[in-house]
């Protein structure tokens, strides 16, 4: 009975997030009061917000929205072809500022091993709380991986997990800024609803050292994990030029290079990072035994991504998968995976 509730619940809040999302890009983009609308045009990035989109690899490498895309248009209507440097103009009036799809697979002998590819969805509001130095940012998802594995392990063929993501960010001074990061969801095979819900939440505190160039954060993650639940979160983002960002974060660094740029147009960036990769679901077994099941990873990737106006994006990043392995929370034992490789795409628009 607790399985079919389960099922209705998040298939209400499905029905919920699109209806949203279909009433936010039917509705005037002038929505929004003039006192809302940003005084300058010209605001530019900081440094934090790479640190939240860095530290949300947590979430099976989930990449987060940056706060300053939202609200902010950045670019100067009156550029020539020639804009130097000039950011790309990332924001949209108006609440609903686009939708990502990613898709992945991560390749092993189904007969010895575990093989998974995963679908993931999510759509993203932006809300000022009376001004834009005060946003909160709201993101249903939902996200199915297809396990493929050896009859032995036991492992349910589906896992899903669905949500919605806040994320909060204030400017404390000039320099010091916090944000907060909570994603209430659902894990589970949606035949055990016993421990499903998992709570994933990331504190950040962020100091300026040098204005655009150096920031240092600390903070904690709540990862909503049987094997790790919390982890320190602190690094260093240098950003020496417009073409470096290197961010060395834990526990998932990522350094970018940009490779190309046409005016205000689009950019092109390669990186290579390292993910710390995993998550817990409640699932049922075959003996009918509901148990927890935790899948854990580190990666090493090599990507493109492509940044383009109005928050649209894409990216295909490959990489080598290593220390794998699984647990169930009704045995202590760790059962060992091969290393192998897996590749990702996804576009954001």
């Amino acid at each position: 009975m607790s399985g079919i509730f389960l099922r209705w619940r998040c298939l209400c809040s499905g029905i919920v997030a699109a209806t949203l999302c279909a009433a936010s890009v039917i509705a005037d983009d002038d929505w929004l009061p003039a006192s809302m609308v940003p005084e300058d045009p010209a605001a530019t990035e900081t440094a934090d917000s790479a640190s939240a989109d860095q530290m949300s690899d947590l979430e099976f490498n989930r990449r987060l929205p940056e706060p300053e895309q939202f609200f902010n248009h950045s670019g100067d209507d009156g550029c020539s072809d020639d804009c130097g440097d000039l950011p790309i103009p990332k924001g949209r009036k108006g609440c609903w500022q686009g939708g990502t799809l990613i898709s992945s697979y991560l390749h092993d002998d189904s007969s010895t091993g575990l093989a998974i590819g995963s679908l993931d969805a999510s759509t993203t509001f932006g809300v000022p709380l009376g001004s834009f130095e005060n946003i909160l940012l709201l993101t249903p998802f939902f996200r199915a991986d297809f396990l493929n594995s050896a009859a032995v392990f036991d492992l349910p063929s589906e896992v899903y997990e669905t949500g919605v993501r806040g994320l909060w960010r204030k400017q404390l001074t000039d320099r010091l800024s916090t944000m907060a990061i909570v994603t209430p969801g659902v894990r589970t095979d949606f035949r055990n609803s016993d421990g499903a819900v998992r709570l994933f939440g990331l504190g950040l505190l962020t100091w300026q050292a040098v204005p655009d160039r150096l920031s240092l954060s600390g903070g904690a993650v709540h990862t909503g994990r049987d094997d790790f639940p919390v982890l320190p979160a602190a690094g260093i983002l240098w950003t020496p030029s417009s073409e470096w960002k290197i961010d060395v974060q834990f526990p998932s660094p990522r350094i970018s290079r940009r490779l190309m740029k046409d005016g205000q147009n689009s950019e092109l960036w390669g990186y290579v990072s390292g993910v710390f990769g995993g998550n817990t679901w409640a699932v049922q077994r075959a003996s009918g035994l509901n148990d927890q099941l935790t899948i854990r990873d580190l990666r090493l990737m090599l990507g493109l991504e492509q940044l383009l106006p109005a928050n649209q994006s894409a990216f295909m990043e490959c990489g080598l998968v290593f220390d794998r392995s699984f647990t169930w929370e009704s045995g202590a034992e760790e059962t060992p995976l091969d290393s192998t490789w897996v590749l990702r795409a996804g576009v954001s628009f």
